[in-house]
């Protein structure tokens, strides 16, 4: 008994003993100065909810040329990963419509031998409100102090009552059934190659071609001359790409050629360029060659329902979409095989004429190619293959003038 007694006085001493030390090491820490560089943190009373967001009102200025949009005063909560995002959201959702008059789209009837056509008219411009939030969001970021900040405002083509796709869709072309776009992307700045575009566009833009009724792109573009306003670009001559009336148009006769391709319709008269190189925008085997005079590209709506061709283009690029009633078939898939690649040669001549050791490319060589193409239709659970074409880009050689 009087063992276990001494045993729990001197622990009880022990407990005091250790205590004593504790205490004195947190004096001792509190006399201490903080380490460089670490402040000691004050704990605030300020609820969390305050110290992670602040409200300051901004005016803001939405402009597009001459026409200004204001909003004064917006009251924007900064929290510390930026603005709230529904505030700016609903500030570009209250941005009034753009009020611009337009001409409506009109249904022309086919004069004798030629096309009915649907014109557009004026289209509506709308408000980008998607690109105009982004923009606005960059203008916060870049003006964050300042009471006003001014945003581009963002426009886009819109559809009014009188549009071109509403006046289609009132006359029965409310069905897709083909689309295909190109683009042929070393060509987008090339101006006078947009002008060619966009006039062989224009063109063929609205027609409706009946059921039975056959199409020639030659006819239908006319002639490739500085009169009916085409430029100088790209074409192709001998295995080189040099300049030409008209040039970069066969970029629409292919896309258009791959449109009624998948529209299923029958095909009268298609060509594949002399060479490949140039045409980066076609596959092989699927493009349109036309030239005036001597190629043409033609076809016959062998559906049983009008068509109506959309056609489009920007820099470089080309849309094409046919519309009818319904869809023709199920599925309509475009094939190639049996491609073959015949490669260049290279030819080197002698020529006195030239400085001893000098070598003069005349003709940097092009490869050629052989390809089969195929279309296959699917409709009511069964396909039906048939063969399009086979198709020789040629081969030209590379040829060297030397004289050593």
């Amino acid at each position: 008994m009087k063992s276990a007694l001494i045993k729990a006085v001197a622990i009880f001493a022990l407990l005091l003993v250790l205590l004593g030390i504790y205490v004195g090491i947190r004096h001792f820490q509190k006399q201490l100065p903080p380490p460089p560089g670490l402040n000691p943190v004050k704990i605030s009373s300020t609820p969390i909810e305050q110290q992670e967001k602040t409200t300051r009102k901004i005016d803001f200025k939405f402009v597009d040329g001459e026409l200004e949009i204001k909003f004064n005063q917006v009251p924007l909560v900064v929290k510390k990963e930026g603005i709230e995002g529904d505030i700016l959201k609903s500030l570009v959702e209250k941005i009034p419509e753009l009020a611009t008059a337009s001409v409506p789209a009109q249904h022309l009837k086919a004069a004798p031998g030629d096309f009915e056509r649907l014109v557009r008219g004026d289209e509506i411009e709308q408000v980008d409100r998607e690109k105009t939030l982004i923009a606005l969001e960059v203008a916060i970021k870049q003006a964050q102090d300042a009471a006003t900040i001014t945003v581009p405002l963002a426009k886009k083509p819109g559809d009014g009552p009188e549009s071109f796709n509403n006046k289609r869709k009132e006359m029965g072309f409310n069905t897709l059934i083909a689309s295909f776009t190109t683009f042929h992307e070393g060509h987008v700045d090339d101006e006078n190659r947009n002008v060619n575009l966009k006039i062989a566009v224009e063109k063929i833009d609205g027609l409706i071609v009946q059921p039975g009724k056959k199409f020639s792109f030659n006819k239908v573009v006319g002639p490739r001359t500085e009169k009916c306003g085409f430029k100088k670009a790209g074409v192709i001559s001998q295995g080189k790409v040099i300049p030409g009336l008209g040039g970069g148009i066969c970029q629409v006769s292919t896309t258009l050629y791959r449109g009624v391709l998948l529209a299923g319709m029958k095909i009268d008269e298609r060509h594949n360029h002399s060479i490949y190189e140039g045409i980066e925008y076609a596959d092989r085997g699927l493009d349109a060659a036309v030239a005036w005079g001597y190629k043409d590209f033609r076809f016959t709506n062998t559906l049983d329902r009008p068509v109506l061709i959309s056609a489009k283009s920007e820099p470089g690029k080309v849309f094409i979409e046919l519309y009818a009633e319904k869809l023709p078939y199920e599925s309509v898939q475009l094939v190639t095989r049996n491609e073959q690649k015949h490669p260049f040669r290279i030819e080197k001549k002698k020529n006195t004429r030239l400085k001893k050791g000098e070598n003069r490319v005349v003709h940097p060589g092009v490869h050629g190619y052989t390809i089969e193409s195929y279309r296959l239709i699917t409709n009511n659970g069964e396909t039906r293959e048939e063969k399009l074409s086979k198709d020789r880009y040629l081969t030209f050689n590379r040829i060297e003038e030397i004289n050593n």
